[in-house]
Parts: C-alpha cells; structure tokens; sequence
C-alpha cells in the first residue's frame, strides 16, 4: 500500500527556507510515498473571524482543505518562528479547518489521530526550535499524533547552494532517517474514519 504525506509550511514568503526543507524532504522520501504539498496560494484564507463562516467561498476552501488533510497517512509541517512563536498563517490555517465540523457536522476533526512531524528552519542559531513546543502543544490540543522526532535546521541561509541545501554526511543521513521514520510511523497506524473510529 503506498501511503500519502501532506507537505505544509507555516511560511508564506516565496524563498521561504522551510518550502525549501520540505522539497529537501520529499526528495529523500522520492519512491517511498506519495506527497501532497500544500501550498499557500491553495489555502487563501482570511484572518479567522466567525462571523464568515457563511461565507460559500470561505466554507468551499475549508472542504477542501479539509479533504486534503483527510486523504494523507501523515502531516509533515516544517514552520518558521516569529519572536519565538508559530507564524499567523500557520496558525490561522489550522483555527479555520478545525473550526468546520462546528460549521458543518458533516465533518469531523481531521486532525485527530492524524500523525504528524514537526520542521522548522532558520538562519538563526535554533533552527527555529523555539516554535516547535508551540507547535506540539496546538497539534497535541488538536488530537493529533505528534512524533518526538523533529527537524531543525539551523543557519538554513549557509547550507543553501543556490539550487538545493548542502548538508554534512552526517546531517544529512540525520534528516533522511527522521523522515524514514516518520512515514514507519504513519505505515503502522491504522487509517481512522472521519467519526475518529478505526476503520
């Protein structure tokens, strides 16, 4: 069974370092799953506000957003930080699809039993390690599987050659052994149902 990942950064910038991770990341998983990128002009969201949750166009993105989560094995989310917190967007995003089922009761949580791995990079000294227990704690509220691994890659801007990021042996066999397994990890759970049932 080939199993799906859904690629998600919490950065909108085009030459945004953790787009950059992901494609590093879906390289070293190229042949071993299917992955789905999601990518900031798919999401296209306002700033969270109920009071649009009527909206057709608003309630049209959701469905689908929501179907692309619930079609994937896994989440990877590589997000930067801002003064030590999650970026807007990212956070936005998530507020917007876990606020459908409370639209819709056609639709569960899909988050829940959803695992996911969690990236950041940045061209500080943390690698954006600041970000990740904000991260942890919004997908773990979420009822998400968050895996103890994770990425950081620090001075993101040094490893990038122009064309792709240039890590140490080391390293590098670091991050692909991370990624390996996580996708073990979404391999060995049982796909749920949108009534959080094992199906």
């Amino acid at each position: 069974m080939t199993h799906q990942l859904l690629f998600v950064s919490g950065s909108q910038r085009r030459e945004s370092h953790n787009q950059r991770l992901l494609n590093y990341l879906s390289q070293q998983l190229d042949g071993h799953c299917v992955i789905d990128i999601l990518m900031p002009a798919d999401v296209g969201l306002p700033l969270f506000d109920q009071d649009l949750e009527d909206q057709p166009d608003i309630t049209d993105r959701l469905e689908k957003l929501h179907q692309r989560i619930n079609a994937c094995d896994g989440i990877v989310i590589a997000t930067p930080e801002y003064n030590g917190q999650l970026p807007p967007y990212l956070k936005n995003l998530v507020d917007w699809v876990s606020r459908l089922p409370r639209i819709d009761s056609r639709f569960s949580n899909p988050f829940f039993a959803r695992p996911v791995l969690l990236c950041s990079a940045s061209t500080g000294w943390s690698g954006g390690a600041l970000a990740i227990p904000h991260a942890r704690a919004l997908f773990g509220y979420l009822g998400s599987i968050v895996a103890g691994d994770t990425i950081c890659l620090p001075y993101a801007d040094e490893a990038w050659d122009g064309e792709g990021y240039v890590f140490e042996p080391g390293f590098d066999a670091q991050l692909r052994t991370t990624a390996l397994q996580f996708l073990t990890l979404c391999a060995a759970l049982p796909r749920m149902a949108l009534t959080g049932t094992v199906a």
